[in-house]
């Protein structure tokens, strides 16, 4: 099967109608204070969305899921003191690493909330799932989720508060996210073809790079763009998962799901009967890995 060839697909984140696409904002240097209020506000988001999400279908979300959540937001932005507090706090839960540094740069996590609340109920004010930000003299409150409100309606507003905190619209945030997905699609074609073959005979880097080569990535936000510049030598090299890598982050900040384009792109590959290859049949599995290509960034079904 394709699938025992390839390792697990794992990264340690258009406007409507006939109005105009608007184009997202160049991306501007944040005060500390800043940075980290935007990181702390979106983690929250991709905290309670996960739960909303697993909650809608009747899922209990496991420890790897909130930590996965936590380092969601596009870390890197934030002053490496914090970047340092939060990834030991992400890797042993419940220890508040992050307070002291929280304390430093005058982030109040209450302040904070009552802010995101605010904006919440102005979205929608029959929805109010509780922000997950508490100060450490703060005790946190017990939970009722029939109070919160309708799962879909809370997800609905929370994608409409993500957008705020980013200081785009929603339509510029969906053009953000349809950009990058239309890129991570290429990348994810030229990913499988790459790995399959590094398990099957061997791929020359002069291949890969003929590969990743076509893929652009104009009209993407700019911190995408230069992540994008940023990992694609590792890529070159046949090394897709690392620390050292800063791609994925960037694709949960805009709301694009990575294991969704795998899934369609493997999935696209079962429906074609495309077989594991051999070094003998390797020039026919990447002669129909481009006809895959051509069919599914042509836009065809």
């Amino acid at each position: 099967m394709i699938s025992a060839l390839l390792p697990a697909f794992c990264w340690k984140v258009a406007a409507s109608g006939n109005a105009p696409a608007q184009a997202v904002p160049a991306e501007k240097a944040m005060e500390p204070k800043q940075a980290i209020e935007q990181f702390l506000g979106l983690t929250a988001i991709w905290m309670l969305e996960m739960e909303w999400t697993h909650a809608y279908v009747n899922k209990t979300p496991k420890a790897e899921d909130f930590r996965n959540a936590m380092l969601a937001a596009g870390l890197r932005q934030c002053p490496a003191d914090f970047q340092e507090a939060w990834l030991r706090q992400a890797a042993k839960p419940g220890r508040n690493y992050a307070a002291p540094v929280l304390r430093k740069y005058g982030v109040s996590l209450k302040d904070l909330r009552e802010r995101l609340q605010g904006k919440l109920f102005k979205i929608n004010p029959r929805v109010h799932p509780p922000i997950p930000l508490y100060d450490e003299d703060e005790k946190i409150p017990r939970m009722d989720p029939r109070a919160c409100g309708d799962p879909k309606a809370i997800l609905e507003a929370l994608a409409v508060l993500r957008a705020q905190v980013m200081g785009l619209t929603p339509d510029q945030l969906a053009q953000a996210r349809q950009s990058i997905e239309r890129v991570m699609l290429e990348f994810t074609l030229a990913y499988m073809e790459t790995v399959i073959c590094m398990n099957s005979g061997g791929i020359r880097e002069s291949q890969v790079k003929e590969l990743f080569a076509p893929i652009r990535t104009e009209g993407c936000p700019e911190d995408f763009r230069r992540a994008w510049q940023h990992d694609l030598p590792f890529f070159l090299k046949g090394h897709f998962t690392g620390p050292e890598l800063t791609l994925s982050p960037v694709c949960k900040k805009y709301g694009a799901n990575e294991q969704e384009l795998f899934l369609k792109v493997r999935s696209k590959m079962k429906e074609w009967d495309i077989q594991s290859p051999t070094p003998q049949t390797q020039a026919a599995f990447r002669r129909d890995m481009q006809e895959i290509r051509e069919n599914m960034l042509g836009g065809r079904k």
